[in-house]
């Protein structure tokens, strides 16, 4: 499983990384251990996050030789409040997002900051995300990462 501490450098690195890149800038990074959760920390919040769930793993092989699969899921959101946006504003406003996110998919490939100790990324779904976590929208992935030890 990866160290939770670990994990949260990887986000901020990720952020840091998508952030150099995109125009649109990540504002901060959100970590939750479940949906009621993270709802509660972002319900006061202002801005475009970076929020991602507690991995859960699957641990396969022996004593001396294992590795555990890591399910992430991450999401790009931004409180827009109801009946702000007109069709035309929310495309472009996903379009937006859409660019960060190719950005961050990007990075996670790419994670050379990690040196080798966690692989992965090869396959990401991605999907759409409308008034969720008390009226965010934007972007979610899902993913594995594997972990080796």
């Amino acid at each position: 499983m990866i160290n939770i501490l670990k994990y949260r450098e990887i986000l901020a690195e990720l952020r840091a990384r998508t952030n150099k890149r995109s125009e649109m800038k990540i504002d901060g990074v959100i970590l939750a251990v479940s949906d009621k959760h993270l709802t509660k920390k972002l319900r006061d919040q202002a801005g475009f996050f970076l929020c991602a769930n507690f991995p859960d793993a699957e641990s396969k092989g022996n004593a001396d030789n294992y590795k555990e699969d890591n399910r992430l899921l991450l999401f790009l959101l931004e409180k827009v409040p109801a009946g702000d946006e007109t069709d035309e504003s929310e495309i472009t406003h996903y379009a937006r997002m859409q660019d960060v996110m190719c950005i961050l998919k990007d990075e996670i490939r790419g994670m050379d900051f990690v040196c080798g100790e966690i692989s992965g990324g090869e396959d990401i779904n991605t999907e759409w995300e409308y008034d969720v976590f008390g009226g965010f929208n934007g972007l979610s992935i899902g993913l594995k990462l594997t972990d080796y030890d």
